[in-house]
Order: structure tokens, then sequence, then C-alpha cells
């Protein structure tokens, strides 16, 4: 039997599920509470989740900063907390949120997009 062939399963399969897990994570709080409300929040919110050792982040992350002063912009590095009481698995993560409800959690790093669509939404 080719052991070396059944090892490189196993390894695909781990990752596939490992990454599985982070990617499907994101709709477990869609729906929920927005866990840092607070009683003079706005109508919408959005909270940009970053990391200072991901390439990903490090090219959005100024752009997010310079462009959108609406923005919450966590570092998990630094406030693990808050990023664990979002399920934060990832970066570059943004969390939508209107009212009191998440409505939608995007990964990766055409969130720009996104981010600006939320906000023309909800400014016009």
């Amino acid at each position: 039997m080719n052991y070396s062939l059944v090892f490189a399963a196993a390894i695909l399969l781990l990752l596939v599920l490992y990454y599985g897990q982070i990617y499907l994570s994101r709709y477990k709080l869609i729906g929920e509470l927005n866990p840092l409300k607070k009683e003079s929040d706005n109508a919408w919110q959005l909270y940009y989740f970053h990391s200072p050792h991901s390439g990903a982040c490090k090219s959005l992350t100024p752009v997010i900063i310079a462009d959108h002063q609406q923005v919450n912009i966590i570092d998990i590095s630094s406030s693990l907390d808050i990023a664990r009481k979002f399920n934060i698995r990832a970066t570059p993560t943004v969390v939508f949120i209107e009212g009191d409800i998440v409505t939608n959690v995007h990964l990766g790093t055409d969130a720009i997009q996104h981010i600006k669509e939320f906000i023309q939404k909800h400014e016009s």
C-alpha cells in the first residue's frame, strides 16, 4: 500500500475541514445580537478585524483607516476578547450590523467593496 498517498490525502482532508470550519463559522454570527451593543450605538455599525501579521491585512488596513472613518477597527492581537465575542477565526473579517443584529460577515481582501456599498446604503 502506498502510505505517502494516504498521508497526503489525510492532510488534504484536514486542511479542507479546517478552512471549511473557518468559512462556515461566519454564518454562526449572522442573525445574532451585536456582542458590543451599547445604548448610544448608531443604527448601523461596521467592525473590521485585522492582524498586523497578516499579509492581506497589511494591504487592506491602511485603506480602511484612510477612507472609512465609520469603521470600528479592531486588532485581534491586542483585543482578543472582542474577537472571541464575534467568533472571529480568520483575518481580515468585516462584520456588518444593522440595528442590533449582525446582518453579514465578510472574509477576505475584497471587503473594501462591501464596506463602500454598506456605507452608501446607510448614508443615503
